[in-house]
């Protein structure tokens, strides 16, 4: 038995999450993102690439319930970290970075998320490819995002 703060249990957990915001289950994503964001901040450190991930996917999460103020909170801390110990490319950079532009566009944040928007939005062209779940998520944000109106519960596009 692994136990529940094993590295792999960790990893496992921030997969099921990414599959409840995939699912549009923004409810049920963030209840086990949060939890699992402790576990792996307490157990790895907030640098670990596992923690860094559980990070980005809780952002997914709250934006898709539409609570933009902590998305973004969590989502410019994450990208900082995420870019100093993964780089600029890396699918979680990427993801923090993504998640960031939607939560600044529900704030309306209108200039930062073009800026932003559209640097993320090329290198996940680049690096994931143009039909990549995430870079079309980039660019609903960018050129007209389709959000799901704040306390629905309901996630936005899959990314």
């Amino acid at each position: 038995m692994l136990g529940p703060d094993h590295g792999t249990t960790l990893w496992t957990a921030v997969n099921v999450t990414v599959a409840h915001v995939l699912l549009g289950q923004a409810g049920a994503a963030r209840i086990l993102g949060e939890d699992t964001l402790e576990r792996c901040r307490r157990v790895l450190g907030p640098d670990h690439p596992t923690t860094l991930w559980a990070a980005a996917v809780q952002t997914l999460a709250l934006v898709g319930l539409g609570e933009a103020a902590p998305a973004r909170a969590l989502a410019e801390d994450t990208l900082t970290r995420s870019r100093r110990t993964l780089g600029e490319d890396h699918s979680t950079t990427l993801t923090a970075a993504a998640a960031l532009v939607r939560a600044l566009a529900l704030l309306g944040a209108d200039d930062v998320v073009h800026d932003l928007g559209e640097e993320t939005l090329a290198r996940s062209s680049r690096v994931l490819g143009p039909d990549n779940p995430l870079t079309r998520y980039v660019a609903d944000a960018v050129r007209g995002p389709s959000l799901v109106p704040a306390g629905t519960g309901d996630a936005p596009e899959s990314p």
